[in-house]
């Protein structure tokens, strides 16, 4: 990929000639979902009004609920016009783009039959939202222009504040930040000084938003930090007053992006998921999926397996730029898990999404993730310069430093250059600890930093920079059963007391003291034999307790994805099946199988045995909901592997195979089932009725 490829725009999405000739003409039935249960029908004038609203408090479900009550009647009126647009953009933020390219031509074809400033302004506005949601970047500023035409025609400063709010998103990514912010400042003080309108409060705290937007392009981060916090407090007021507390998700994804560039990892992954559970509430799946994109790199570096989920789920919730940067997200985070071709795959997918080499800040994160993609150093210097080129075209003073402050790093070149990079950085408030995060400097930094991990599922193993530790290299089997015992305490502080009557039982503590330092000794020096980190580093001990520190261990990264995919079941089923998936192949077989004698590792075996069954039995269960039959006897055996003596299991199976038509493997697998059953004095039951999936006795 190089600068050279990038696409030209694509064809206008415009009413033709026809339709714009000849007299005003019906709209057609607009495709909407069934009408509520609750709730009474709307006109279109009211309907237009309420959409709007919650449109603007970031309420896209509500005003699709809007829209399902308003009564349309076809006619190319500007109540009708402005309701359609509405809906057109709620579609976009739902994650729908079917829908809303669908609503958005209607709009398109009632505007040539309308003359009226305000719907003029409001539908080429929505226009351009769709269009750019679908990566037709030409054509959304084609109808971005109409609509500032038309609301300053209007001669309505709101309108003129609502239409330039609309486009400024898109014009912080052309590069024109400061521009933004001039624009968006007469425009409120000119709607401040307008007719007393009230959806103004609303407009203000969007503006106010992409206020935030700008300074944090520009790199000016303190600004965008006070933009969205003031903006995120005005929303927990009117929340507050209206009763409804899940406004804001907006905001607190700015803030969660500050965060970020700052390298303060934990307020950032603290925001993103409150933005993800307000963005929930409100069914706007453009700002989920970019708080779930923020979220998965805040913890890529340290929770890789849990990361990846969350970038997946981010890539299913919509498209256009939105998803494009998941994809991103999902390469960082499959190359600080040490998965280049995954990520890849990732920048191969990403690449071909519409619309993704038609804009400078996109196609920049692409280059930037293909060159750390890349063995080949020259390929990856091109390539991260032709980004660099791109972030500083674009105005983006702080990606460009990142980017020059990777090549200085990557280059080898002196140590001036790389001064001088680090501190353009430090400048703009980015310190090296941005670099723990998923993306261009965790990976720049990367070859400096010292990795080790342990493994127990399936067996011990200990990883020294990816590859496994021999054991000559262990001096003391004490040694490793420390570690052991420190992973199976789930590297909580351990009291030396605990650990000493583990390792030595039955001994004297204090004489056990300089065994137990000894033992701690060696497995510092294992995980660090070079000593190029402090002692502490991956365990930690005072004279009362030990711990893990720094080190990962890969049953609580399947824990904690385990726990991310069933929260995700919970919530949406539709998202499911990959995230339980997942974590399920994480699990590679019980908790230090190789030592079963082991007492205080039988705690930690046993929580993750229960949690892999309830992964089996979600599986099982979605999917026979997908009515992947392949898939659900797979998972059905892996849950008899667990528990040969599951009844149910046995059964559900048994049912299966006969409904797919595999009728002797079914009767095998009934009369194992039978033979189960006797050897613990349990009667068989009939075999099952079709139908009777997992049914159990009658």
């Amino acid at each position: 990929m190089s600068t050279a490829q990038m696409e030209a725009p694509g064809q206008e999405f415009a009413a033709t000639e026809e339709e714009h000739a000849g007299p005003p003409r019906q709209l057609g039935v607009p495709p909407r979902p069934a009408a509520s249960q609750g709730g009474g029908m709307l006109d279109v004038a009211e309907g237009g009004r309420l959409a709007m609203t919650y449109q603007l408090l970031g309420e896209p479900a509500r005003v699709l609920e809007i829209h399902r009550r308003t009564h349309f009647t076809g006619a190319a009126t500007p109540d009708e016009i402005v309701a359609l647009s509405w809906a057109a953009v709620a579609f976009c933020a739902h994650g729908e783009p079917g829908r809303a390219q669908t609503v958005a031509r209607l709009v398109v074809g009632a505007l040539g039959h309308c003359a009226e400033a305000g719907a003029q302004a409001v539908g080429h506005a929505a226009a351009a939202v769709v269009a750019a949601c679908d990566g037709r970047g030409a054509v959304a500023e084609h109808h971005r222009e109409l609509a500032e035409q038309a609301a300053c025609a209007s001669g309505d400063p709101a309108l003129v504040l609502l239409v330039r709010a609309g486009a400024a998103q898109e014009r912080i990514e052309q590069g024109a930040a400061r521009d933004v912010l001039a624009s968006l400042d007469t425009a409120l003080t000119a709607a401040a000084a307008g007719p007393d309108r009230t959806e103004l409060p609303q407009l203000r705290l969007a503006a106010e938003c992409l206020r935030g937007a700008a300074h944090l392009a520009l790199g000016e981060l303190d600004y965008a930090a006070a933009e969205f916090g003031r903006s995120l407090a005005g929303y927990q007021r009117l929340g507050e007053a209206l009763g409804h507390g899940a406004l804001g998700a907006q905001a607190l994804l700015g803030l969660g992006d500050v965060h970020r560039e700052r390298g303060a990892l934990g307020p950032a992954r603290a925001a993103y998921q409150e933005a993800v559970v307000r963005a929930e509430q409100c069914g706007d799946r453009q700002v989920l999926a970019a708080a779930l994109t923020g979220l998965a790199l805040a913890r890529g570096a340290e929770e890789p397996r849990a990361a990846a989920l969350l970038a997946r789920r981010a890539v299913a919730q919509c498209a256009g730029r939105t998803r494009i940067r998941a994809l991103v997200a999902a390469g960082w985070v499959a190359l600080a898990d040490e998965r280049p071709e995954t990520a890849a795959d990732a920048v191969r997918q990403a690449a071909g999404e519409p619309g993704a080499q038609g804009c400078r800040t996109v196609f920049a994160e692409l280059l930037e993730l293909e060159a750390m993609c890349t063995r080949e150093p020259c390929a990856r210097e091109r390539l991260l310069e032709d980004a660099e080129a791109m972030w500083t075209a674009a105005r983006r003073p702080v990606a460009a430093a990142r980017t020059a402050f990777a090549r200085a790093r990557l280059s080898g070149s002196g140590g001036a250059r790389q001064r001088e990079t680090t501190a353009r950085l430090r400048q703009l408030g980015i310190p090296e600890a941005a670099a723990d995060a998923a993306g261009l400097l965790n990976r720049a930094t990367a070859a400096r930093r010292h990795s080790a991990a342990v493994r127990v599922l399936g067996g011990f193993q200990v990883l020294r920079d990816g590859s496994p530790v021999g054991p000559e290299e262990w001096q003391s089997k004490k040694a490793r059963d420390l570690l052991k015992l420190l992973v199976a305490r789930r590297g909580l502080p351990t009291p030396r007391e605990v650990v000493v009557e583990a390792l030595w039982p039955g001994e004297e503590p204090s004489r056990c003291a300089n065994r137990l330092s000894v033992a701690l000794s060696i497995v510092r020096l294992v995980l660090d034999p070079e000593r190029r980190l402090a002692q502490d580093h991956f365990i930690a001990a005072d004279k009362h307790v030990i711990g893990i520190a720094r080190l990962r261990v890969d049953v609580q990264d399947f824990l904690a994805a385990a726990r991310h995919a069933l929260a995700v079941a919970e919530r949406s089923g539709g998202h499911a099946f990959a995230a339980l998936a997942d974590a399920e192949r994480l699990y590679r077989g019980d908790v230090l199988e190789d030592e079963p004698y082991m007492e205080w590792a039988v705690a930690l075996r046993e929580e993750a045995q229960a949690v892999h069954t309830e992964l089996l039995v979600r599986l099982a269960t979605a999917a026979a909901e997908r009515e992947d039959h392949h898939a659900e006897v797979h998972f059905r055996l892996r849950l008899l592997e667990r528990d040969p003596y599951d009844e149910e299991t046995h059964l559900g199976l048994v049912a299966l195979l006969a409904e797919a038509g595999r009728h002797g493997e079914a009767r095998r697998r009934y009369a194992l089932y039978a033979d189960r059953m006797r050897e613990i004095d349990v009667a068989p039951a009939a075999f099952p009725r079709p139908g009777q999936r997992g049914a159990g006795r009658d």
